[in-house]
């Protein structure tokens, strides 16, 4: 059955791309690099940032050259050493910069380079700019993480913090952004500042709250009627008990002028070791029902990044509740799905592929990286060497870090760069033997 499965990917492959041609650019930051009060010498003159959590065509300037919406997700972000607060282990991340403002930037694409050649912050209700944190634990959209500076303290919560990762422009110009952390639908002008904003049960379906922390809406396009579709990244967790099992996600269709919405079924692919590894990474609309969809994850023990067209005509409308992920459906008819490309074929080799969009010429397939702003973090004590993050604990009430019990007064967690091919910000074309749109 392998086998046939994956000849049927192969042939479907082949249908769209017999010849491709790829170009391939690294992102320029310029004048955008984050600055950063901390120690680290790999950061003295800044963190590189992020813009490749999202990707949609601006258009051409004057001179012909390609000029897109990228946006960046909360900031920079790590793990930290298992956190400990009033006795009790809680989810904990480590925001390094913790002003941080979610951005929506324009990449410019010249013959020989690209970069970034503008900025432009995103803001609440009131014009205030927002920060990546996470919202405080019992409000919606929270993920119940503590937000921590890079010397461990304790940050505040942002009830306006946002993750994006999906950018649309309307026939207006206004910007549509969708975010991980609710999951969160926003509008915003041109400005960044927000318009309107839904989430589960305050606009969207309710079912909604149960994406996987930091597993919210992935990818958010626009199609030619104007209605607003937003891929959820992975599985539903239904009361903690689906995201390994459910073999779909869902794909939300807005429709902007009556507030209502339906859902879709979309089928991941079987060969990961459970569902819930399976990740959207963008969706774009080529018109007519079909989508361009990034799916990945490690299939059958290797990293696979996929670019596929599924089509929701025919597709079963989805109820707001949880049949779909506890396999309750007697009849399903989902999203259809069909391989495009396989952007490993053609020498991906970085795991997040998250910004997808299709070119004017109806051919061309961009696509960029979310690099992660170039970081990661790792523990530093001199008095163990060889110790790695998870055999560390942190109090936050006795701001203490211990290792394997013992007090271990010389503990930090420090920031240092990400592998060479990750933290990179980049953006390749590929174009196409055929239209795909």
């Amino acid at each position: 059955m392998k086998k046939i499965i994956f000849l049927s990917m192969l042939i479907s492959t082949m249908i769209y791309a017999e010849a491709v041609n790829v170009k391939k650019y690294i992102v320029n930051s310029g004048d955008y690099k984050i600055t950063y009060d901390g120690e680290e010498r790999e950061f003295i003159t800044g963190i590189t940032p992020g813009y490749g959590s999202a990707l949609t065509f601006k258009g051409e300037d004057k001179d012909g050259n390609l000029e897109f919406y990228a946006v960046t997700d909360r900031g920079p972000n790590g793990d930290i050493p298992k956190y400990i607060e009033n006795g009790k282990e809680t989810a904990g991340k480590f925001f390094p910069v913790p002003d941080f403002t979610p951005s929506i930037g324009v990449i410019k694409v010249k013959r020989n380079k690209a970069e970034i050649v503008d900025s432009i912050p995103l803001r609440n209700s009131f014009g205030e700019k927002i920060s990546g944190r996470v919202i405080p634990k019992g409000l919606l959209g929270t993920t119940g993480e503590i937000p921590l500076n890079y010397d461990m303290s304790r940050l505040n919560n942002d009830i306006d913090g946002l993750d994006t990762e999906g950018i649309a422009v309307d026939k207006n110009g206004n910007f549509w952004l969708c975010d991980e952390y609710g999951p969160f639908i926003v509008k915003a002008d041109k400005h960044g500042k927000t318009i309107e904003k839904y989430g589960p049960k305050e606009g969207l379906p309710e079912i909604l709250k149960y994406r996987v922390p930091n597993r919210g809406f992935e990818g958010i396009t626009i199609d030619e009627k104007g209605y607003v579709y937003a891929a959820v990244q992975s599985p539903l967790d239904i009361n903690g008990e689906t995201k390994k099992t459910a073999g779909y996600t869902r794909i939300i269709k807005f429709n902007p002028e009556t507030k209502e919405s339906v859902m879709y079924a979309y089928p991941v692919d079987k060969g990961y070791k459970n569902f819930g590894v399976a990740k959207i990474g963008d969706i774009c609309s080529v018109g007519n029902g079909k989508f361009l969809v990034i799916e990945q994850g490690k299939q059958n023990g290797k990293m696979q990044n996929l670019i596929y067209m599924i089509d929701i005509n025919g597709a079963d409308e989805i109820e707001n509740n949880g049949d779909l992920e506890y396999g309750k459906l007697k009849k399903l008819n989902p999203a259809k799905k069909e391989l495009v490309l396989d952007l490993r074929k053609y020498g991906w080799d970085i795991e997040k592929a998250e910004g997808l969009t299709v070119l004017p010429d109806g051919k061309t397939i961009a696509v960029v990286n979310d690099n992660d702003f170039g970081i990661a973090t790792k523990i530093e004590d001199p008095d163990h060497i060889d110790s790695e993050m998870e055999d560390y604990i942190y109090d936050g009430n006795k701001k203490e870090f211990t290792y394997k019990g013992k007090t271990a007064p010389k503990a930090k967690v420090i920031m240092t760069q990400n592998s060479k091919s990750e933290r990179e910000s980049k953006i390749w074309l590929f174009e196409m033997d055929k239209k795909i749109k």
